[in-house]
């Protein structure tokens, strides 16, 4: 199937490791930044481990973890039905079915979404501002991702804690 054929007239094609992975991303809403490229290379999961993606957005973090580490399985979960579809087409489109999913579901919900301790190591990059702090972006879709308006930080932990085998690891960018 024809890249062309997963992109929509607000998104954008970007690409990675030479053109090699390819990711969607909006034109005017949630783009991922830097610290999304940095934490997902911190991460050094092992092979077979279980990762899961806390607030996936355009699901860069599970694209490039399940890119860089073939025995990996990666889940991530977004809030943002729209990100979720979006994020779901990139994995398609690098075909990478199979080996990353992504679940629409609010991290507040994780018991619902997810088995208890059936995750290897958790990775996130929350919404950095509380809520009343800096200017909210007018953005719905921005702001969701910028402030803690649908999960503070401890929402973030409580699932990675929820999620996380004894003895599992928690990787985060947060100020």
């Amino acid at each position: 199937m024809a890249e062309t054929s997963f992109i929509r007239e607000d998104e954008t094609l970007e690409s990675l490791f030479g053109g090699r992975l390819k990711i969607l991303q909006k034109k005017m809403g949630y783009r991922y930044t830097i610290d999304s490229v940095l934490l997902a290379h911190f991460v050094e999961p092992k092979k077979g481990e279980r990762i899961l993606e806390l607030g996936a957005g355009s699901g860069v973090i599970s694209l490039l973890l399940a890119f860089r580490n073939p025995g990996v399985r990666v889940t991530g979960l977004e809030l943002q039905a729209d990100l979720a579809d979006m994020a779901g087409r990139s994995i398609s489109m690098n075909c990478l079915e199979g080996r990353v999913n992504i679940i629409q579901g609010d991290v507040r919900n994780t018991a619902e979404l997810l088995e208890s301790r059936s995750q290897d190591v958790v990775v996130f990059n929350p919404p950095y501002r509380k809520m009343g702090s800096g200017k909210l972006n007018p953005g719905r879709e921005k702001a969701l991702a910028r402030h803690e308006i649908a999960g503070s930080i401890a929402d973030f932990l409580r699932a990675a804690s929820y999620a996380l085998e004894p003895g599992g690891r928690v990787c985060l960018i947060y100020p």
